[in-house]
Formats: structure tokens, C-alpha cells, sequence
């Protein structure tokens, strides 16, 4: 199983309209973000969440692309997130039983935790600004999230070729991070998960991996 794949996708031709639109108002752990799903954290991770007016207004062109390009049948949530600083290694996934160290994750239910299980790498990402060699994958990480020194982690980095814009990455139990780049301080990417259509997520997971064999 790929923990980190490039995709064989079109480049994204409007991430300058992005990188100038984003507002990033909302401060999460190490970034800051802007959702751009509507979000409710009383209710685990599942359905299907509406676009965000505001999201619908400033990323028409952002929208339509992973819409048409991405193999979801809906998304459950989307934002774009900047970290201009050290991301320190961390998991992305959602716990069915809690709300995470800071208990204010969304919790997941058992039946949509099984389908990111069985789809994994399941978690699309989109780079719209920034260093594309500062990802990294790594085989530990501080569930409490309160070590703050790595200097002895050993690291494996993460290559976004110029020919995509798009990757994925293995969402549950994959410990990962982002070093921190003198002067990338306009880093942007996208963030999405959802329910995926299983036989085109894998027929292009297959493609991309035929084409970009080597790079992960």
C-alpha cells in the first residue's frame, strides 16, 4: 500500500487565483485554515457536507476541478490550509470513540472509517503554493502531540513532481510531517476526504503509480 503517491492528473491552472483569494482564519494545530465545506463537529464524519457559500463564490474554478478530476461521489470534508512552519509528525485521521488530543476533532463513524480502510491511500491532496521535497513520512509520532523535540527522527521525503499538482496520502495510521522551508511562507494546499468511487479511485491509483514509479 502507497503511503504517499503523485497523481497523474492535469495541473490546476487558476492555484494563482487560490494563493490570492485565501483567507485562512481559522488556527488549527500547526496551520491555518479555511473549510470550505460546511462543518459540524457534534456529528462524526460520514456524510455528505454542502459547499460553503462563501467557498462556492471565491473557488468555483478549485471546485469544479477536484469535482471533475477527483474520484469522489461526494465529499465529506474540504478545506485549504497553510503551515509556515514546522509541521511536526502527526496522523490525519478521525477516531470513532474521540474528539482527538485537543477534543476538537470530529469523531468518525465505524462504517466510513471501514471505507477509508479499505481505500487507503484515500486522502487527496492538492499543492497550491510551496516547496514540493518538505513532506515527509516517518514511523512514529506523539499521539499526545506534546513532543517538540525530532531532531533524531529519522525521515523519508516526499517528492511532488512539476508535472501534477495533486497526490495522495495515506490517511489512517501514517505519521507524516512538513519541514519548514526558509521563505515558503506562502505554502497552500488542499485538503479532501470523502466517499470515494472505489473502482475509479483504484483504476487511477494504478495509472499513477505506473507512471510515477520511483518518485515514491
Amino acid at each position: 500500500m502507497y503511503r504517499f503517491l503523485p497523481l497523474d492528473l492535469p495541473l490546476f491552472e487558476h492555484k494563482d487565483k487560490v494563493l490570492k483569494t485565501f483567507s485562512g482564519d481559522i488556527n488549527f494545530g500547526y496551520w491555518k485554515e479555511e473549510e470550505l465545506t460546511e462543518r459540524d463537529k457534534t456529528k462524526p464524519f460520514e456524510k455528505q457536507m454542502p459547499w460553503t457559500k462563501s467557498a462556492l463564490e471565491k473557488y468555483p474554478e478549485l471546485i469544479y476541478y477536484i469535482s471533475t478530476y477527483w474520484p469522489f461521489e461526494y465529499f465529506v470534508y474540504v478545506k485549504l490550509f497553510r503551515a509556515n512552519k514546522t509541521v511536526q509528525p502527526h496522523v490525519d485521521g478521525n477516531f470513532v470513540e474521540h474528539k482527538g488530543p485537543a477534543g476538537n476533532y470530529n469523531t468518525i463513524t465505524q462504517k466510513y472509517l471501514d471505507h477509508q480502510l479499505a481505500t487507503e491511500p484515500c486522502g487527496y491532496r492538492m499543492i497550491i503554493e510551496g516547496n514540493r521535497s518538505s513532506l515527509y513520512l516517518c514511523n512514529t509520532y506523539d499521539p499526545t502531540y506534546k513532543t517538540y523535540d525530532w531532531k533524531d527522527l529519522e525521515k523519508e521525503y516526499c517528492t511532488i513532481p512539476s508535472t501534477t499538482d495533486c497526490f495522495v496520502l495515506k490517511t489512517n495510521d501514517s505519521p507524516h510531517g512538513v519541514d519548514y522551508i526558509e521563505n515558503d511562507d506562502n505554502r497552500l494546499l488542499l485538503f479532501a476526504i470523502g466517499k470515494l468511487k472505489e473502482k475509479e479511485h483504484d483504476d487511477l491509483i494504478q495509472k499513477s503509480a505506473i507512471k510515477y514509479k520511483g518518485i515514491t
